[in-house]
């Protein structure tokens, strides 16, 4: 990862608790996190993956690109859902190292996204470079992009998948990708993302026509 995405994530973070007053104790509190993760967190010496991810999101209540983002709330990021679009060049994203994987987030602009696209390179070997399984609510689908790769989860025996190969699951279930050949191994994935109010701009809904 480069220094300068490290200072992202780390100045979200600290611009978010700065924002609301907190010490790191207090954000602490909020989010389960312990003191000495949040200040790497903020000084750049530890990441997240993307459950984690999730997780500090949903705790400190805003959406995950605010997390991309060292900007206010109601700043820069594309609020608008109706024709909004965002394109990504080659190189582009918000890159995080997480060990196990490098994860570069598309998109990560806009907010309220439906489902979060993800180009990971896999780096791990075996289940036990994991803290754990991942898991996070939603659905995840994988495109194999280069190398062999092995999903293991908690329902079903190791699946073997190569370049061109893809699979779609239950992301609730504890899961982790593997690199299972000899060189790169990376893929795309498209994970759903909950959102916390469907109709976030109080668009008129549409009622049944009265018989």
């Amino acid at each position: 990862m480069t220094g300068t995405a490290r200072s992202t994530l780390g100045s979200a973070l600290r611009a978010i608790r700065k924002e609301r007053r907190w010490s790191l104790a207090e954000a602490s509190k909020h989010t389960g996190l312990a003191i000495s993760t949040l200040s790497k967190i903020e000084n750049g010496q530890r990441s997240l993956t993307y459950d984690k991810l999730i997780e500090l999101a949903g705790s400190l209540q805003v959406d995950i690109a605010r997390l991309f983002s060292g900007a206010s709330d109601g700043s820069t990021a594309s609020h608008a859902l109706l024709g909004r679009r965002s394109v990504q060049r080659d190189g582009d994203g918000f890159t995080i190292e997480a060990g196990v994987y490098s994860y570069r987030y598309l998109a990560e602009d806009l907010i309220n996204k439906r489902f979060s696209p993800i180009v990971m390179d896999l780096h791990a070997r075996s289940v036990q470079a994991f803290d754990g399984l991942l898991r996070h609510a939603g659905e995840e689908f994988a495109f194999v992009i280069e190398g062999e790769v092995e999903l293991h989860t908690e329902l079903y025996a190791p699946l073997k998948l190569k370049a061109g190969e893809s699979v779609y699951f239950d992301s609730n279930i504890g899961h982790a990708y593997l690199n299972a050949g000899d060189g790169p191994a990376r893929i795309l994935t498209i994970a759903s993302s909950p959102i916390p109010n469907d109709n976030p701009l109080d668009l008129p809904v549409a009622l049944p026509a009265q018989s």
